[in-house]
């Protein structure tokens, strides 16, 4: 049975308890009514006959006319009343008093017969009152019986329906009990059940399946909790998957974030810094050497006879020139120095944090030195030589555009010289420089 049902019983059963409790009040309220107009008719009974005796004492004493018709008022009232109550009162004893009352009847009539005969002896007189009296005792006696056998009778009708209706009543609310007890130990288990698996979930557990032995609410509501563990697995199986698939996507975005940003501060053929961001990350070193007072030097670099590669060999080998450059001009250097491609065959080279002027002077002839190696493209063998430029800090100038501008003019002088190879901008005479 479902636990509702069973609670239904219960209300039912309580309703039930409820009715035949305030039927078993009625009852019992019917019957002491009862009891207590049979005792209250038995008290009037005994009141009459009270009556009787006191007027038939009143005619013994007297023994008028007046005071003998009083007492046959009273025995006529006794009489009527009877006849009034023989359905309330038992049936002997009411039948002995009015047996009785009858014979008084008669007697009184004799008694007013006689009244009128002189002769009438007082022991005649004496006997009949006599009959008198034992008359109203046996009418006593009656009533007096009456009485008790109305209230034996009373008590054992009370005991006999406080058995009943008591037995009733204890096996109504036994049964209300043991009802009451079974539901709320099935819900109170059912319920501990269902928290601890509740609090299996909070603790991430979605795997293990709650079973109740048991078909009622109880085991519907775990068959729900059941479902909402695997929809709740499956939908953190796709949430992981989401989330595991939003972080490759966002790996990839930064990755691809990062190329950009490479792409956009390097050139695409050598992967050296372009102008833009050479020239950027120049003048936070100029700013760090100001600051620290140290000496740097920019370096202006043209591949010589570059556009006559490009025009015997073609842009593929011309390319590969830029590229053999840029790797030869990195190697040359240090990791602290920025190497950049202005454009075409021009680079940019910083070098930051020298010592001394021989110290830039054993730099360039690091680079000079990789240059001369032969490149080898297509079966063809080609020979590097490079212009340089070289305008320093502070000596030359304080600023980077300024810097950049007498690197050029040393860069072409060293050009128009190709003997040289190297040309100092603070070497220049201000015609040359012009």
């Amino acid at each position: 049975m479902k636990i509702g049902q069973q609670l239904s019983v219960v209300v039912y059963a309580c309703a039930a308890l409820t009715m035949i409790t305030l039927l078993i009040t009625v009852e019992l309220f019917y019957k002491q009514t009862q009891v207590q107009h049979r005792l209250d008719a038995i008290v009037s009974l005994h009141s009459q006959i009270d009556a009787v005796r006191g007027r038939l004492w009143l005619y013994q004493q007297y023994h008028s006319a007046e005071t003998r018709q009083d007492a046959y008022h009273a025995n006529q009232t006794l009489l009527q009343r009877l006849r009034e109550q023989n359905r309330e009162l038992p049936i002997q004893p009411l039948q002995a008093i009015r047996q009785a009352a009858q014979s008084i009847d008669t007697l009184l009539v004799l008694s007013a017969r006689r009244q009128s005969d002189i002769n009438t002896t007082e022991s005649a007189r004496l006997m009949v009152f006599s009959r008198y009296n034992m008359l109203l005792q046996t009418m006593s006696e009656a009533a007096f019986s009456m009485r008790q056998e109305a209230m034996h009778s009373a008590g054992q009708q009370q005991k006999a329906l406080l058995l009943l209706h008591g037995g009733v009543l204890i096996l109504l609310a036994l049964l209300v009990t043991a009802l009451a007890t079974n539901t709320r130990r099935r819900f109170f288990q059912r319920l501990e059940e269902l928290h601890d698996d509740v609090a299996k979930i909070k603790q991430g557990d979605l795997t293990t399946q709650l079973s109740l032995d048991t078909s009622d609410e109880m085991s519907d509501l775990a068959a729900h909790v059941n479902e909402m563990k695997r929809t709740l697995k499956n939908t953190m199986v796709r949430k992981e998957q989401l989330a595991e698939e939003i972080a490759q996507q966002t790996q990839q975005l930064r990755e691809q974030q990062q190329q950009l940003m490479y792409l956009a501060e390097h050139d695409e053929l050598t992967r050296l810094f372009n102008r833009r961001a050479f020239e950027s990350h120049v003048e936070v070193a100029l700013m760090r050497a100001s600051r620290a007072q140290t000496k740097a030097a920019l370096l202006f670099i043209d591949v010589n006879r570059f556009k006559e590669v490009n025009d015997t060999y073609g842009h593929g080998v011309g390319d590969e020139l830029l590229k053999v450059v840029s790797q030869r001009l990195k190697l040359a250097v240090r990791r602290s120095d920025l190497v950049g491609r202005l454009g075409g065959d021009e680079f940019i080279v910083w070098l930051d944090l020298l010592a001394d002027k021989q110290a830039l002077k054993e730099v360039i002839e690091r680079i000079i030195q990789e240059m001369r190696a032969p490149m080898v493209t297509n079966g063809a063998e080609l020979e590097l030589s490079l212009s340089i430029g070289v305008s320093c800090f502070p000596t030359d100038g304080l600023e980077l555009q300024q810097l950049m501008n007498q690197a050029d003019s040393a860069m072409y002088h060293a050009k128009a010289n190709p003997s040289a190879g190297c040309c100092f901008y603070s070497n220049l005479n201000t015609r040359e420089i012009e």
